[in-house]
């Protein structure tokens, strides 16, 4: 295993290591009975997968406890995830291919495709020492670095160099009383709801030995919209890019916290996200998620130093288009179709005018995410088709993931449900990941900032009044 070189500040403490005891490839058993045979497509991709290219790993993780002094650490339990994760792996290949990358040399043009060849998932069994379940649930703590980094594999690596890395890593870590499950997934394979949906889909094979899913199977194949014909072609070159690491940029010190808003709390601020509506003279229903995140984007905004107030900020989250196309998408479709929407305002206006004005930013931002909007995306980009760099997103901005109606806590292996999601990898100053809580309509926001924004936050009264 080739692991990129950690930032110092990130490297696990020296009293808990991680050891590991075995790696191995897992591949996808043969197709279940009444299934369509997937193996060996190709799937070309799209504007939307290609944008995740230059972009790190996607990584999560579930924590467990133990429930009994022997099952989970029990000498069966690796060899039967890896027979319901080769099962899984049937329902979903591509998650067990590789990607495939086109040269042209006439124009310095590549086109990309995942292949699902069945080359298989990669597994890593670990034992923590000196690590406990406490440290993980404490992990966003400063006193705790790299503890969560080092409960995955293959950090580092870039969604393009999935022509020769796999696709999809597990990395299974016992710990003093309980385990990690550690997964790193290319973001240019899947975005958030594929991946969610395949790992609910593993976790019923593994508590159940029925053939008969709950979950619906994925729709997989190449979609595109009309007048496009793959392969796309665009500016890309694979030995810069997919040999070596395509962003060298330098880190600043970074600290990672998770603030959790229980339901009230989200209840009052979108109480009061909707009665500055009402004074302004809006009548747009502005919703919890919105609520909540313009809380937080306006407490970033108003720690974050140097900034002046007419400079422009962002705030960009992803969204899913699978229902807002027009004819719709299966939920179930396989893939990425999300894409960055970018609420924009002055870091004066954003500090000054109160909740309601930044929820209403979202809103409107959230409302314009249309049929008519998704193609025209597409079109702008197939007219001058270009592959971001992940420093460019990420200035004077928050960058939002995940999303609280993805179904994390149910994701039981058979010896019970986990008792914490986190979430690694692609860190970077204003990084926002939004997860569900334990507890019913809560959520918790993992919040990646540079040290000072990072404790300003912490301190300030009017953002933590509603943490907790």
């Amino acid at each position: 295993m080739n692991d990129y070189p950690l930032p110092p500040e990130i490297h696990p403490p020296p009293e808990k290591t991680i050891q590991i005891i075995s790696t191995s490839i897992v591949e996808p058993a043969a197709s279940p009975p009444n299934t369509t045979n997937h193996h060996d497509i190709e799937i070309q991709f799209t504007p939307f997968d290609i944008q995740f290219l230059p972009l790190q790993y996607a990584q999560r993780g579930l924590l467990f406890r133990n429930p009994s002094p022997q099952k989970p650490n029990s000498p069966s339990t690796i060899p039967r995830l890896k027979t319901t994760l080769s099962r899984a792996l049937s329902i979903f290949p591509p998650f067990a291919g590789r990607l495939a990358a086109v040269q042209y040399d006439d124009d310095g043009t590549a086109s990309f495709s995942l292949n699902c060849n069945g080359a298989g998932a990669l597994v890593v069994h670990a034992v923590a020492n000196g690590l406990s379940a406490a440290d993980i649930l404490h992990s966003d703590d400063p006193t705790s670095p790299g503890v969560l980094h080092s409960l995955f594999s293959m950090n580092g690596a870039y969604g393009c160099e999935g022509v020769s890395k796999p696709l999809l890593v597990v990395q299974f870590t016992q710990l003093a009383d309980g385990f990690f499950m550690g997964f790193t997934f290319s973001h240019a394979a899947a975005d958030g709801s594929s991946f969610w949906h395949f790992l609910s889909t593993w976790s019923e094979i593994s508590r159940n030995s029925e053939l008969i899913l709950e979950n619906p199977v994925p729709v997989i194949g190449t979609w595109f919209l009309d007048g496009i014909e793959p392969p796309i072609r665009f500016p890309f070159s694979f030995d810069e890019t997919v040999q070596k690491p395509p962003i060298s940029l330098p880190l600043p010190p970074l600290l990672q916290r998770i603030f959790h808003f229980s339901k009230d709390k989200i209840a009052q601020l979108k109480a009061r996200a909707n009665s500055e509506q009402t004074d302004i003279g809006s009548a747009k229903p502005i919703s919890s998620f919105q609520s909540m995140l313009a809380h937080i984007w306006r407490a970033v905004i108003r720690n974050s130093h140097g900034l002046d107030p007419d400079e422009e900020v962002h705030c960009k989250l992803l969204v899913d288009f699978r229902h807002r196309l027009r004819p719709k998408l299966p939920e179930a479709y396989f893939g990425n179709v999300v894409l960055f929407a970018t609420a924009t305002a002055s870091a004066g206006d954003l500090a000054a005018k109160g909740i309601g004005f930044a929820a209403l930013k979202l809103n409107e931002t959230v409302e314009r995410q249309t049929d008519g909007e998704g193609r025209r995306w597409v079109k702008e980009w197939m007219e001058k088709p270009e592959v971001r760099k992940l420093g460019a997103m990420a200035r004077n901005s928050l960058i939002v993931a995940d999303s609280p109606r993805f179904e994390v806590y149910g994701n039981d292996f058979g010896w019970g449900k986990p008792v914490a999601v986190r979430a690694a990898g692609n860190y970077s100053d204003g990084k926002v990941t939004v997860l569900r809580g334990k507890e019913e309509g809560s959520v918790d926001v993992q919040i990646c900032l540079v040290d000072a924004t990072m404790k300003g936050i912490g301190n300030d009264s009017e953002f933590m009044e509603f943490v907790g």
